[in-house]
């Protein structure tokens, strides 16, 4: 007799379809039939909301493929040449023909039988992928660790270098991986992830593929979900997803129904077409799957509409009594504030909108994510392409999978695209006659595949493989319900585009996240890396590259409405952006315990920034238009200015400071300090609405610098709370890392990605600085093209640079630990950075997410104070760079760029790595890795120095010989405080900052 799961297996319902084309499901799949060449194509790049709206109607639908097909007939007056060069213009073409075309139910045919072909490698590539690395990708789409599938395999063998290691006595206490001590359950940090927590592991998983097609590479997907289902153990109720529901969209709902029906069939021990399944004892838990007949708007849209329905919980969070990193997990997510009556306005209603749907309480969070596989991105234009991207809603917490083909080989391309058996061919005029059926008539005649040939090429300036049809003979085509338009003629030889495919770089996949609002979490790719999957977000906070450096990356045109001056004044919404980060930073992040701790002595209580950057803001306003202080005014005199007392000498504190209360009792109260907060921030919003048109460039500076000012302290607030890493509430709005397969990834990428490197510099000149002295505010009109800045990035001038050698990749955790298994003695204690932790007996580096392994970190610049980097550096017979030979390699290699880690693009440093080339054959910019670079430069006036008059002793309190300059960003920081002239400085001793280095040689 068989036993419940292989019954459970052969016995299966029908595959549910729910049909968004007529807003109905189909009572069967003769009624979900559609005409395959009258369907619209997957997305209109419109609102999809509107696509929604416009369904929802009674009127009768329009054939938007029918138009399309006569608007690319009719074409364009003067020829589109693909190119500058004269082998561009024989590829000149006026007419198009859709490319959805292409994707009837016999085109789909024929496309199934181009992915069993030799030479077409997009498939094969992808399917490797989800062969390879399916548990992990399923583990990491959910938001889930991936060692609940894959074992840390490199944490083990990592560590038992470490235990063979001389450095192996910076531990005090050797443990091993998995001790209950060292913390099993952080999360997969260093272990499995405690599953029994609530309100941060999701108990539902619901993935929708846009255009899913055969199903024959997701079903590889789709086992690795049934493994979570099953946690791989056959214990179900330690699973943390109770459920997975899988939605294929596709504009075929025969084809829909056909698949899924074989995929349950052939996958039966996996997936099941019920939609209300009940593990029964003794069976497994199974992905649901059922189809939605669609478009891309149509399905998007729907998602959408769906999307309050287990609403992950996304508040302003406090666990004073479980701290959530790095070992355990928070049992729920409760308010930064005991009686919610109280709180101010504005982060009222943000606690209000982003708090969890009653849903939540009931079901458990649910965590969704859109898969869309296949290449169907390069489909689109780079412009369509991020368009479509940006129109794509994800709540916090959702992701999504995008398979881009990043093939760069011509020949390679343009065989997979035309393969010896002509099935491509087949595919391409398959879809000439389906625009010849659609028009119908005799057009169906004219237009038809035996008066057209296949023509195709790899393009490798635009980076796409073209497809063409030539038209063999002279073809008249009759057009009937076009206006002006009786007839189309199409001369003999003539080409008319019909495909187009983009490829794209590691980089230009990058830019095209930046510029759709997406941040890339990981990426996976196959052997020959000419494919890739990469998981992505839109987090609550971090700041995507600019306009202009992503859409250079990706070879488009920035949009004229899109254009914006970076370093000039801040546009309100920029404002928004920031606070709703600041929120997510001080009041998600710090939970109340540590408000009166001083994680580092050298600097105020966390809560002291919390009212700084107010306060500072407030008084600089009042001060420009002469208006009193928002009260409470006492406020001012408590935070307008903090402490950088002396790393030898902590009492003496040689600048002007605020005097601070000196018990916790004094301070104002959270609630206090939130509501003055609100108040402020009104007041700026006023400022823009009432001086509209009116604008000084006093003013201008006084926003430019209260806004960077408010920037700057996210650095210090996050450099202070790396001293209290496993106390801290995890980072609201943002995916958790998986560093198990983040640093597999990085020992993947090592073997084609540029290793460390010695470049060399000839003696030249150089231009630092720009021209920006606050002094003649008065006298300048406002210009909204001017660059502001700070006294030390004036003025402009030249600086003579000698001859030197610098090490490509910065200093890392590893080259530091090797060497101090070399050196280390025990009284050589302040040779141990302050970035690490011997907590527990084991070496780890503090995140805000926790404690990481040093095995999962080694390749991660070091952190350390500039004394520290310089030991190493002398040790190696080399030194700290100058401002001047670190200023001219950064020239070279800027830190604003979209493969930079910037702006919160990771709350952690990651590998630093030289990317290679771009498209057009220039070397693509040199990565820090997230972490300034300290030089050996004393901070001291130069000639045309001139100190601030609007923020006096910004800088000129720090000419005290102790302090040097440090160049670049951090993960930390805001891109706008990424600019080529920005620079910063500390004392060389000073430990905790996040700084790392790079060693330079003499010539």
């Amino acid at each position: 007799m068989p036993n419940a799961a292989s019954t459970a297996a052969m016995v299966q319902p029908p595959p549910y379809i729910l049909d968004l084309r007529n807003r109905s499901p189909p009572a069967s799949p003769e009624q979900s039939a559609i005409d395959p060449a009258r369907s619209s194509s997957p997305s209109s790049l419109g609102d999809s909301e509107d696509a929604a709206s416009t369904h929802a109607t009674s009127e009768a639908p329009s054939d938007p493929l029918r138009d399309q097909i006569i608007a690319g007939l009719i074409g364009s007056s003067k020829p589109v040449v693909p190119g500058q060069t004269e082998a561009d213009e024989k590829f000149a073409y006026k007419r198009t023909i859709p490319t959805m075309t292409l994707y009837s139910e016999r085109g789909l045919s024929i496309y199934e039988d181009i992915t069993k072909t030799k030479a077409y490698y997009p498939f094969e590539a992808e399917k490797e992928i989800l062969e390879k690395y399916g548990d992990e990708i399923a583990c990491r789409m959910f938001g889930l660790p991936s060692s609940l599938l894959v074992p840390d395999v490199l944490l083990e063998k990592q560590q038992a270098h470490f235990e063979q290691s001389p450095a192996s006595n910076l531990a005090a206490k050797k443990e091993k991986w998995g001790d209950a001590t060292v913390g099993l359950h952080n999360y997969g940090v260093n272990g499995s992830a405690n599953l029994s927590k609530a309100g941060v592991l999701p108990t539902q998983g619901l993935a929708v593929e846009l255009g899913s097609g055969s199903l024959d590479k997701t079903r590889h997907l789709l086992r690795s979900m049934a493994k979570l289902l099953q946690n791989g153990t056959g214990d179900d109720d330690a699973s943390p997803l109770q459920s997975i529901d899988y939605k294929a969209l596709d504009l075929e709902a025969a084809s829909l129904y056909s698949t899924l029906s074989s995929l349950a069939s052939v996958e039966g021990d996996c997936v099941t077409t019920s939609l209300e399944q009940q593990a029964q004892p003794g069976s497994k838990r199974r992905v649901s799957v059922s189809g939605l007949h669609a478009t891309y708007d149509e399905g998007l849209a729907f998602l959408k509409s769906q999307k309050d329905v287990g609403s992950p919980s996304s508040v302003f969070s406090d666990l004073p009594d479980l701290p959530t990193s790095p070992k355990s997990l928070p049992t729920s997510l409760t308010s930064v504030f005991e009686d919610e009556e109280n709180l101010p306005p504005s982060l009222a209603a943000a606690q209000q909108s982003s708090a969890s749907s009653p849903a939540d309480g009931e079901t458990g969070r649910r965590a969704t994510s859109i898969m869309w596989l296949g290449s169907s991105c390069g489909n689109y234009t780079r412009e369509e392409a991020v368009q479509f991207l940006r129109n794509i809603d994800l709540r916090e917490g959702d992701t999504m999978l995008i398979g881009i083909d990043g093939c760069a080989d011509g020949p390679r391309i343009e065989t997979a695209y035309n393969d010896p058996e002509g099935v491509t061919a087949a595919f391409i005029l398959e879809g000439v006659d389906v625009a010849g059926r659609t028009l119908g008539g005799d057009a169906a005649d004219a237009l038809n595949q035996r008066n057209f040939d296949y023509v195709n090429r790899w393009n490798a300036e635009l980076g796409r493989h073209e497809a063409y049809v030539r038209a063999n003979k002279n073809v008249a085509i009759p057009i009937s319900g076009a206006e002006d338009v009786k007839e189309v003629t199409i001369s003999e030889g003539e080409l008319l585009n019909i495909e187009f495919s983009y490829k794209y770089t590691f980089a230009e996949a990058v830019a095209l996240f930046h510029l759709a609002g997406f941040r890339l979490i990981q990426h996976w790719t196959d052997s020959s890396r000419s494919h890739y999957l990469y998981l992505v977000e839109k987090p609550r906070m971090w700041f995507p590259a600019t306009q202009e450096s992503a859409a250079k990356m990706l070879g488009i045109e920035v949009a004229e409405n899109e254009q914006e001056n970076d370093y000039g004044v801040p546009l309100l919404e920029k404002w928004e952006e920031m606070w709703r980060a600041w929120d997510g930073l001080m009041l998600g992040l710090i939970p109340r315990s540590l408000h009166f701790t001083k994680p580092i002595p050298l600097r105020h209580i966390p809560l002291f920034y919390v009212g700084h950057i107010p306060a500072f803001r407030d008084i600089h306003l009042s001060r420009y238009f002469n208006e009193p202080l928002t009260e409470p005014a006492r406020f001012a005199d408590i935070f307008e200015r903090g402490i950088d007392p002396c790393v030898d000498a902590p009492e003496k504190i040689t600048h002007w400071h605020s005097e601070v209360p000196k018990e916790d009792s004094c301070w104002p109260s959270i609630e206090e300090i939130t509501e003055y907060e609100a108040k402020v921030r009104d007041r700026v919003r006023k400022v823009y609405v009432e001086n509209e048109g009116k604008w000084t460039t006093k003013l201008a500076r006084a926003l430019m610098m209260t806004f960077e000012h408010e920037m700057m302290h996210w650095e210090t607030s996050i450099y202070i709370c790396l001293q209290a890493a496993g106390s801290l509430n995890l980072p609201p709005g943002t995916a958790i890392p998986d560093f198990a397969s983040l640093a597999r990834q990085v020992e993947r990428d090592a073997s084609v990605t540029g290793q460390q490197a010695l470049l060399e510099f000839p003696s030249q000149t150089i231009t630092v600085g720009h021209d920006d002295d606050d002094t003649r505010d008065d006298e300048t009109t406002f210009d909204p093209a001017r660059q502001y800045g700070w006294d030390v990035e004036h003025p402009q001038r030249q600086i003579e640079v000698g001859a030197f050698k610098l090490e490509a990749l910065p200093v890392t955790n590893g080259d530091y630990f090797d060497w101090l298994g070399r050196t280390y003695q025990q009284s050589d204690s302040a040779l141990l950075p302050a970035s690490w932790s011997q907590e527990g007996g084991q070496l780890t580096i503090k995140t805000l997410f926790g404690l990481v392994p040093i095995e999962f970190a080694r390749e991660w610049p070091l952190a350390a104070s500039g004394e520290q980097l310089e030991r190493f550096a002398k040790d190696k017979g080399g030194r700290l760079p100058t401002f001047g030979e670190l200023s001219a390699f950064q020239q070279q290699n800027p830190v604003s760029t979209p493969l930079a880690n910037v702006g919160f693009v990771n709350l952690h440093p990651v590998a630093a790595f030289i990317p290679g080339k771009a498209r057009d054959g220039s070397q693509l910019p040199i990565t820090d890795g997230g972490l300034w670079q300290w030089t050996s430069t004393t901070l001291e006036p130069w000639k045309g120095y001139s100190g601030s008059k609007l923020y006096p002793g910004y800088s000129s309190d720090f000419f005290d010989g102790k302090h040097q300059i440090v160049l670049g960003s951090s993960f930390a920081s805001p891109r706008r405080l990424a600019r080529p002239t920005f620079l910063n400085w500390y004392q060389k001793n000073y430990p905790f900052m996040l700084g790392g280095a790079r060693v330079a040689y003499d010539a």
